[in-house]
């Protein structure tokens, strides 16, 4: 039920009037206020709709996270050696429960043994292009490592970081990296194995 207001007219002097005023404006704001019922109300009908919004995002939050991208990876190294470079096969399978995307040109990083970041010029294929990785399946990108032994070969070269999924694998058993050694990389084909190009 609301509160009726009623005006009440007052002849005082102007400076009287000035303060009158600024009283009958704050008797005003307090008596007038608007019906608690109808406040509690609607305060009442915006947090179901807050509870409604919460509740929304937190099953969107859980259907994301039961659909993720797991990826697992792993280096198969492939038999002989052509002209100073020695091949792998970097196997890369989806665990999850959704598709990924894997980059046409993964970060790769030749590592040492405390995993420090060693520098290897790159050697890229161009037409390489990303690739549609379905939950289950694997692909392959066959990756070369060339070295000509001339010095200065002062470091050891122990692991390849992949990034995604962000794991260092063993990469060539502590062989020494020379100044000049190439670091190339293929496409991505379906499958578990990619032949050297």
């Amino acid at each position: 039920m609301y509160r009726m207001c009623r005006s009440v007219e007052i002849s005082v002097s102007r400076r009287a009037a000035v303060l009158a005023g600024a009283a009958v404006g704050t008797l005003s704001l307090l008596g007038c206020a608007s019906n608690p019922s109808t406040s509690a109300a609607t305060a009442t009908g915006d947090q179901a709709q807050g509870q409604a919004q919460t509740q929304g995002q937190t099953q969107g939050q859980s259907q994301s996270q039961s659909q993720s991208c797991d990826l697992a990876a792993q280096l198969v190294k492939l038999p002989g050696v052509a002209s100073g470079t020695t091949y792998w096969d970097l196997v890369v399978t989806d665990q999850g429960s959704a598709a990924c995307t894997l980059p046409a040109q993964p970060q790769l990083a030749v590592l040492g043994p405390e995993h420090q970041r060693i520098a290897v010029k790159l050697d890229a294929d161009p037409t390489a292009k990303a690739f549609h990785l379905a939950a289950g399946a694997s692909a392959t990108e066959a990756i070369g490592y060339g070295t000509d032994a001339n010095p200065p070969c002062a470091v050891e070269t122990t692991y390849l970081r992949l990034t995604p999924p962000g794991v260092d694998l063993p990469f060539r058993s502590g062989a020494q990296h020379c100044g000049d050694d190439v670091l190339s990389t293929g496409a991505w084909v379906a499958g578990n194995y990619a032949p050297p190009q």
